[in-house]
Formats: structure tokens, sequence, C-alpha cells
């Protein structure tokens, strides 16, 4: 997750976390955030699938999608250059 932010303060200008908080604290705000979400009918800013699925090192393999579908693959900067564009393109980043 540091390296992806890393990146994505690279692309996108707005600064990266600099504290890293501990997973209970992390999961139990994610379950206020969506008690609230509930509530006031906006979406959660941290929902707990996210804050579940952060405490993992998730990695893929795309070959059988390569070598059976023809998938291409972007290379990872690349798809992030592309996402925060289409953020801001939508209004979701400021900068």
């Amino acid at each position: 997750m540091k390296q992806t932010f890393g990146v994505l303060e690279e692309i996108a200008g707005v600064p990266a976390p600099k504290m890293r908080i501990p997973y209970f604290v992390a999961l139990t705000a994610a379950h206020v955030n969506e008690a609230i979400a509930n509530l006031t009918g906006k979406p959660p800013k941290a929902p707990i699938s996210g804050v579940r699925m952060a405490k993992y090192k998730m990695w893929f393999n795309p070959a059988k999608a390569i070598r059976e579908l023809g998938l291409p693959q972007t290379p990872p900067k690349q798809a992030l250059t592309d996402a925060v564009e289409w953020f801001r393109a939508n209004g979701f980043v400021r900068r």
C-alpha cells in the first residue's frame, strides 16, 4: 500500500498518508463510519470490506488471462494515471 500511495502522490499531487494506524483502530473506525452512513444515506468513506481487504497483501498472476483470452496488460503506473484522470474528470479529485 505504501508503494502504491507513493505513486499516486506523484501522479495526483495529493499527499500520501504519512501515518499508519493499527488494524483494529481502522476496523473500528470503519464500523462507526458505516453506522453513520446508514443514518445519513451517504456512502461510507471507509467501508468495512475495504479495511478488511487492506489487511492482506494481494498478488495476482494474469498469465492465464493473457494466454487464454489475450487480455492486454497495462503497466501499473499507467493504470493508476488513467484512474486519477477519471477521478479528476468526474469531480472526485480536486487537484
